[in-house]
């Protein structure tokens, strides 16, 4: 007989107990240790199965990710799309400011002109001024004076 309990102690239920009863005792003891331990492991056996992840879990995970991968994906493309559009509008907005520029640089050279026109009129209206002056013409007399 295989017991499950150490040899001491069914060598001490023997010595207190009469050998048939002991054996019986131990018999019902080692039973009701195996029932306890089958139960037991039973029980773990059913907290593992809850806790562990199954084959159907994790092709449900991976499916689960792989739609999420998906989303990403289409979500990079729309990204994509509208950067292209904005670097499109940048490069139209460049055009623009390259106009302008241009448009800058002639008024830039129109007032140029002006300022040159402006200058020369000022000039023409002093010498209009002097001419018409007494000073000036008695200024002239005395230089041209022999």
């Amino acid at each position: 007989m295989v017991s499950t309990l150490p040899p001491e102690v069914v060598i001490k239920l023997q010595e207190k107990l009469v050998k048939e009863e002991a054996i019986e005792f131990i018999k019902a003891l080692d039973e009701a240790i195996k029932e306890l331990s089958l139960q037991r492991k039973l029980e773990l056996k059913e907290e593992l199965a809850k806790e562990l992840v199954t084959k159907a879990d994790l092709r449900e995970e991976v499916a689960k990710l792989r739609q999420e991968i998906a989303r990403l994906d289409s979500q990079i493309a729309e990204l994509r799309g509208e950067i292209g559009e904005l670097r499109g509008e940048i490069g139209d907005l460049r055009g623009e400011i390259g106009g302008v520029k241009g448009q800058i640089a002639e008024v830039n050279a129109r007032l140029s002109k002006l300022e040159t026109y402006i200058k020369v009129l000022i000039a023409l209206f002093l010498i209009a001024i002097a001419l018409y002056s007494p000073v000036f013409f008695e200024l002239v007399k005395l230089l041209f004076k022999p």
